[in-house]
Formats: structure tokens, sequence, C-alpha cells
């Protein structure tokens, strides 16, 4: 018996290990009450899935509240949900979108957030990093570990109702990411790209 749980514990982590989902660097500000108001968190994931193509963002608002109730305010109307973003590159190779080391495209796709879904476009550049480069990370995934990704994308808060909230967010929100992991999805990953109501 002991033997048996060993083993079921061992392959565990193993499948845990393996599937280390990483954050990447994300910037979010807004005008709020007259103030520029920014956050900077690793409160966004990546993730492209080379069987159909689909490229997903998933950014949790709340990991950017920095424990202070009068600068965190603004985001209160943005932590009680996260945004997805869902859209599809026109490979299954990144590095074949990276001409010259870089490339810039527009993703179309959908953003759900706030229980509410509507099309929208970010702007995506995807880049490769040498394997001896300092930006290198050998995590064992060598392809995704040579992808590195800079996005950006707005919106306003009346597209999803965030205006209505307590704090009455007007203004656009932008987001951006730079030099962001691009997590490779496989079997098991499905509850990160879930929208919960």
């Amino acid at each position: 018996m002991k033997k048996t749980i060993i083993i079921l514990v061992t392959l565990y982590s193993q499948i845990i290990f393996c599937q280390e989902i990483i954050s990447s660097k994300t910037y979010i500000n807004t005008c709020y009450q007259g103030q520029q108001c920014f956050s900077f968190s690793n409160g966004s994931y990546l993730f492209f899935n080379r069987g159909n193509n689909e490229f997903d963002i998933v950014l949790d608002f709340g990991k950017f509240k920095i424990g202070s109730d009068t600068l965190d305010r603004w985001l209160e109307d943005l932590d009680d949900t996260k945004l997805f973003f869902k859209g599809y590159l026109n490979t299954a190779n990144l590095l074949e979108l990276t001409h010259h080391n870089s490339k810039a495209i527009t993703v179309n796709g959908k953003i759900t957030f706030n229980n509410i879904t509507i099309s929208h476009s970010i702007e995506l550049t995807l880049f490769e990093i040498a394997g001896n480069g300092i930006l290198y990370r050998d995590n064992g995934h060598d392809y995704f570990d040579r992808v590195n990704a800079n996005l950006q994308f707005a919106f306003l808060p009346k597209e999803f109702k965030i205006n209505k909230k307590a704090n009455h967010l007007k203004k656009s929100i932008s987001i951006a990411v730079y030099r962001g992991y691009v997590n490779e999805f496989k079997p098991g990953m499905e509850s990160w790209l879930q929208i919960k109501n």
C-alpha cells in the first residue's frame, strides 16, 4: 500500500511539474477621478494550442492590488472576474511568424469579461530568443522557451458594463504584456481557460 501511495504521489508531482504555468509581466492603466492610475504585476497568462492554433490570454485583475485601499480603489470594479481573450493565429509554428526575429500581427478574437463577450483585436509581437541569451528560460520546453510575446489592447469600461459598478470607471483601460511567456496548452489545462460566472 505504501508503495502504491508513493508511486501515485510521484506521478502526480511529475504531472504538476510538467504543466507548470508561467505568468507574464503585465501593465494596466486608466484615468480615475482625474488621476492616472496604473499597476504592474505578473497577473496574466498566455497560452498557445498548436493543435488548433488558438491563442489565449487570461488576465487576473485581483493580482494587481498592492494592499492600499486608496491606491487599489480603481481596481475594485475589475477584480471580481477574470478577462479572457481567445483568438486564432494562422500557423501552428510561432517561430514562422518571427521574421528577422520578430513579427507584429493583429489577432482578431473575442474578449469575455464581466459575463459579456465582444469581438476585439489585439496587437501581438512575437519574437525569438537565442538559446544562449539572457532572456532564454531553460525549463525543458525548448520550443516555447524560444518564443516571447509583447502585446497590447485597450477597452472602454462601458463595453463590459464596468461603468455601472461602484467606482464608475469611464476612461479607456489599457493593458500591455512585455516579454510574455507563451505557455504550450496541454491536456489538463482546460480549467485555466474556463470562464466562471
